[in-house]
């Protein structure tokens, strides 16, 4: 008997090596992407704000940011479409290693638009020419809520529309246009005065939006986490990978039966 287990340990190590695990091998409840607004150093931007009253809330969440060009400019083209391609990468790729972790977004300017690109699709512009999500069916089982700050795709009348605003920002969407897969998760902050999801000239409104809706975003987020069985004293306990979790649980019972 001493030796089954001593096998086991060593095959669950093996699992554990061959699909990655050494990254990841204890996943949170609860994983907080986020997206910078252009021109932002690498790391959150302003969705900081937000991400960060999140995390108080939820002990032992972990975060990540999109790591994308958040380029301007004659660039702002083919840094959107990086960024749609490396939010499925790496939503994807935490969705391989922590397939039972609840995942949230939160973009912010540029960030929003790459998210509302990824997981509702396109086309956008030179950016994107597909209409279909880009995010896997993995992760949009994973994910629990969207928090979209200035979004340049905003347009009046969408479902989740948060502000004042009643004209599109200047990569809006068609008129009319829903993202039914997800639009009951999603929260969209545009007021008035913003020049890029609205038709404004104030940048403080654009960049006040964790300031001013951050409370109102995070209830969103807990509300949208306990409809899915995440509370905060959840997010403190880490899930394991299905394979380890199973062969860890076949690994003790062994132990049991060798006493």
């Amino acid at each position: 008997m001493k030796n089954i287990f001593l096998t086991l340990l060593l095959i669950s190590k093996t699992v554990t090596t061959s699909v990655g695990l050494s990254r990841r091998e204890d996943c949170a409840n609860l994983h907080i992407f986020g997206a910078r607004e252009t021109t932002a150093p690498p790391g959150f931007g302003t969705a900081a704000t937000v991400i960060r009253l999140i995390q108080r809330s939820f002990p032992g969440s972990s975060s990540e940011s999109i790591v994308y060009p958040a380029a301007g400019g004659n660039l702002y083209a083919a840094s959107v479409a990086a960024g749609v391609s490396a939010v499925a990468t790496q939503t994807n790729s935490y969705f391989q290693t922590c397939p039972n972790t609840t995942l949230v977004m939160v973009g912010y300017s540029q960030g929003a638009q790459i998210v509302d690109d990824a997981i509702c699709g396109g086309p956008d512009g030179l950016s994107l020419n597909m209409t279909r999500e880009r995010v896997s069916p993995g992760v949009s089982r994973m994910l629990a809520a969207v928090i979209m700050m200035g979004n340049p795709r905003h347009i009046p009348g969408r479902e989740g529309n948060v502000g004042n605003a009643t004209v599109g920002g200047f990569a809006a969407r068609p008129n009319g246009f829903r993202c039914s897969a997800f639009e009951t998760i999603i929260r969209s902050y545009c007021d008035e005065p913003d020049p890029f999801c609205a038709k404004g000239n104030s940048s403080a409104t654009h960049q006040g939006y964790g300031k001013v809706y951050g409370q109102d975003a995070l209830d969103f987020v807990s509300n949208k986490l306990a409809a899915v069985g995440t509370s905060r004293g959840d997010a403190v306990r880490p899930k394991q990978n299905g394979i380890f979790a199973a062969l860890l649980s076949l690994t003790v019972g062994f132990s049991f039966m060798s006493i």
